[in-house]
């Protein structure tokens, strides 16, 4: 079975959070990269095997540079670092890496990152297992303490933004605000609400904590007081285009949509050309078996940004499933591949897509292309398998042929 993933347009929605469509020429990049990346880091384990420690070292550290210029986190190159560099019996680079990964995750602003306790726990790990219980022993207390806090209020740090004399109303709400914001972005919500809190009794007619609270309670999945958040955002500001686009979608994930395209339909008279809620819009569309509009919208989401990959492949899906139109769906799923070549996805959705055109050699060359694309997935031979029974019956030899190459490759050590 297909097994597109819709990004931006996922059924889990989060509230205000970066736009998909902000860099597409980066997604793309990522997109086309994650395979290899993969690939790469299976090679790792087969060097480590083989105890070609500076070789695997070369690949992981490739890798690194890859993501870094891409302005991706590194945290789990970095224990596969670690794990190498414990392998080979280089200890000390490998309790460098592992500080890495704690300084990488400390604000260094008062705020312990929830994201830490892995990282801490790891690390005490390793020094137990080479003979360093005592130092150990805070590491793990520490991971402890940031567990034991995760649900209780940022006391000291609200204090020291309400107490400071120096601030007026309005740097005290901002600070807050930033608190809060910085909570969310340790993955630590509960906290961050508490921050959105203050900062609404300073200042209760401004839309920023409102908004931002809105997240931590959908977070939470607490979402009719995400929805009251929303709807005072927009009592403090009706053209508020991205509170509406958030309350859309939250309506989405209520089950009212009706009320959801209402939202979408005053965010996008703000925003024409935002392609996210165009996107999400179509898809309440296509939900509603409105197909014409949800194409029409994403044919705008493409005209105000053309390497906008996803609705090329939501539209010929609808060509496809809906309007029976493989020729047009073809055409946009030819599109999508050229902006990411080396996505298997997509050619899964064509050879599916030639597969009900009839046009099954065709349709055999996508997969066999995916084979190469991704020689060591088994979705391409999966594929091929079921073009090869479609066109040749159950018994087909070169079906059997694929399975087989699958059960091997899945028998095959990692």
């Amino acid at each position: 079975m297909l097994k597109q993933i819709f990004i931006a347009l996922s059924s889990v929605v989060m509230l205000a959070g970066p736009s998909f469509a902000n860099d597409i020429e980066v997604q793309e990049k990522i997109r086309m990269k994650s395979g290899e990346w993969m690939a790469e880091m299976r090679q790792v384990e087969k060097l480590k095997a083989q105890k070609k420690w500076d070789e695997a070292e070369a690949v992981i550290r490739n890798i690194m540079a890859e993501r870094q210029e891409l302005k991706l986190n590194l945290s789990g190159e970095k224990r596969s670092l670690a794990d190498l560099y414990t392998a080979a019996g280089k200890l000390a680079e490998a309790e460098k890496m592992y500080k890495e990964q704690i300084s990488d995750r400390e604000t260094h602003d008062g705020i312990d990152d929830f994201i830490l306790v892995p990282v801490l726990n790891q690390y005490a790990e390793f020094l137990r297992a080479h003979g360093r219980a005592k130092e150990a022993v805070p590491l793990e207390q520490r991971a402890k303490g940031i567990e034991a806090d995760i649900n209780k209020p940022p006391k000291k740090q609200i204090a020291a933004i309400m107490g400071d004399t120096k601030l007026s109303n309005n740097d005290k709400y901002s600070k807050l605000c930033d608190l809060g914001k910085r909570f969310l972005e340790s993955d630590n919500a509960t906290k961050a609400s508490f921050a959105f809190t203050e900062a609404i009794k300073v200042n209760p007619y401004k839309p920023r904590a409102y908004k931002m609270r809105a997240q931590t309670y959908y977070q939470t999945e607490k979402l009719q007081s995400a929805l009251e958040d929303l709807n005072n955002a927009l009592k403090a500001d009706a053209k508020d285009a991205e509170a509406l686009f958030d309350r859309g979608r939250l309506y989405q994930s209520l089950n009212k949509p009706l009320k959801a395209l209402k939202d979408f339909d005053a965010s996008i008279a703000l925003r024409p050309d935002d392609v996210d809620t165009l996107g999400y819009r179509a898809k309440q569309y296509a939900a509603l078996g409105r197909i014409d509009n949800a194409i029409a919208d994403y044919s705008s989401a493409i005209k105000a940004q053309p390497r906008t990959h996803w609705a090329f492949i939501q539209r010929s899906l609808l060509y496809r499933d809906n309007k029976k139109d493989t020729a047009q769906a073809l055409k946009d799923i030819d599109k999508a591949i050229a902006l990411a070549p080396k996505n298997i996805d997509d050619w899964e959705l064509r050879a599916e897509t030639l597969m009900k055109a009839k046009r099954i050699k065709e349709a055999i060359a996508d997969a066999t292309k995916m084979i190469e694309i991704e020689p060591a997935s088994t979705q391409g031979y999966s594929m091929r398998a079921r073009i090869y029974k479609a066109f040749e019956g159950p018994k087909s030899k070169n079906a059997a042929a694929d399975l087989a190459s699958i059960e091997k490759m899945r028998k095959a050590p990692q």
